[in-house]
């Protein structure tokens, strides 16, 4: 299954765009490119995106080609593959919570761990070392998976943050928080 844009990357989007014109950008678990993309058609640079699902890559590989972008897409599970360091990172990472123990087959792209939020964390933790100075990290976080752990986290990892937006739906509240690391 590759992941749809829904709610939650139409938030991103209107960020995204804002803020990529002459940045490099890195569109971190990029599905069908839907966010690479509005990173290159708003004036990126460069744009890399990486999925740790191979279809996805493929799928993302011709709707850019489709858009007529030069955009790199590769495999990668988080920063295992990722060349050097960005100034803009994105990620709209699976954030739901594992219920009662249960997932769907191949809902990796839905489902941020145990309590929703440990992907999440787990990238925050890695983003640093592919950063450059002064850069972003752009990230949709959901009140389902408690996004003032993953606040508090990143301040110990050293990001400040700011929600940039929220945006509340049937049963959730997500947010779009802007990352900047301290280091």
């Amino acid at each position: 299954m590759v992941y749809v844009p829904a709610e939650d990357s139409y938030l991103l989007k209107k960020w995204v765009s804002k803020l990529s014109k002459g940045k490099t950008v890195l569109d971190m678990g990029t599905g069908e490119g839907f966010l690479a993309i509005s990173a290159k058609s708003s004036g990126a640079l460069s744009v890399i995106g990486v999925d740790k699902n191979v279809d996805a890559v493929k799928v993302a590989e011709r709707n850019a080609k489709n858009a007529k972008l030069d955009i790199e897409f590769r495999y990668s599970d988080l920063f295992l593959t990722v060349p050097g360091s960005f100034d803009l990172i994105i990620f709209n990472p699976p954030y739901l919570p594992l219920e009662n123990g249960i997932s769907f087959e191949n809902d990796y792209d839905l489902i941020g761990g145990e309590k929703g939020n440990e992907l999440s964390i787990e990238f925050l933790r890695q983003a640093p070392n592919h950063l450059n100075h002064g850069g972003i990290v752009l990230m949709i976080c959901s009140s389902m998976s408690n996004p003032f752990e993953i606040f508090n986290y990143a301040k110990s990892f050293g990001f400040n943050f700011e929600i940039l937006e929220e945006l509340k739906i049937d049963f959730e509240t997500l947010y779009c928080v802007k990352f900047v690391f301290k280091g």
